[in-house]
């Protein structure tokens, strides 16, 4: 009986011990898990000819972001899929895009990227933004145009962001095409990701909030 007293004194005198130390673990695994995941990024990227597409994947690897592919679920190949895309573009319509939402919760960074259709950020991107909520989440925006995109057609991407939660960051944006003998010649895919690659320490530190 007094060797069972003795236990039951040794228990109740260590339990807040146990019990304070197993609660300072737990919140200590909770706090680095929510720092790991605040400092996450998120490259959503919308691309048609493959130029954004190879531009975010040397990003992604770049900034160790995870990656995801916006689709749009209706053909954009040929010249009456384009211009469909224009004109619900111009009237403010949507596409069906592949996926239709996405869980932000682990990420408090986010980039998104598009090409750029009549000044405007391309219909699936476009069209996904629109159907998902940037709450709490800092956005970059990336953008593959033929020519430079003027600030009052930045704002208006901005201002798409900013209508879903989001507060945006900054934007960057390389030009697909250079100008030779006064026409647009493209530009190779390998030149476009050098010269996205030329804005990573800058995305770095606007996500780092310098």
């Amino acid at each position: 009986m007094r060797e069972k007293a003795g236990m039951n004194y040794y228990v109740k005198k260590c339990l807040p011990f146990v019990l304070a130390v197993s609660f300072f673990l737990a919140g200590a695994s909770y706090a680095l898990a929510g720092a790991e995941a605040s400092g996450k990024i998120l490259l959503l990227y919308y691309s048609k000819t493959g130029n954004t597409k190879a531009a975010c994947e040397a990003l992604g690897k770049a900034l160790n972001a995870d990656i995801r592919e916006i689709k749009d679920r209706n053909s954009r190949d040929s010249g009456p899929g384009i211009i469909g895309a224009m004109l619900k573009i111009n009237l403010g319509m949507q596409t069906d895009t592949d996926p239709e939402k996405i869980d932000f919760s682990p990420y408090k960074n986010i980039i998104v990227a598009a090409p750029v259709w009549a000044s405007k950020l391309g219909l699936a991107m476009k069209t996904f933004i629109e159907n998902n909520r940037f709450d709490g989440k800092d956005v970059i925006i990336f953008i593959t145009a033929d020519s430079f995109i003027d600030e009052k057609y930045q704002e208006k991407h901005r201002q798409l962001v900013k209508d879903s939660g989001g507060t945006v960051l900054g934007n960057f944006q390389v030009q697909a095409t250079d100008l030779v003998n006064k026409e647009k010649v493209p530009r190779t895919k390998e030149k476009i990701v050098e010269e996205a690659l030329k804005f990573v320490p800058q995305m770095q530190k606007s996500l780092a909030g310098k």
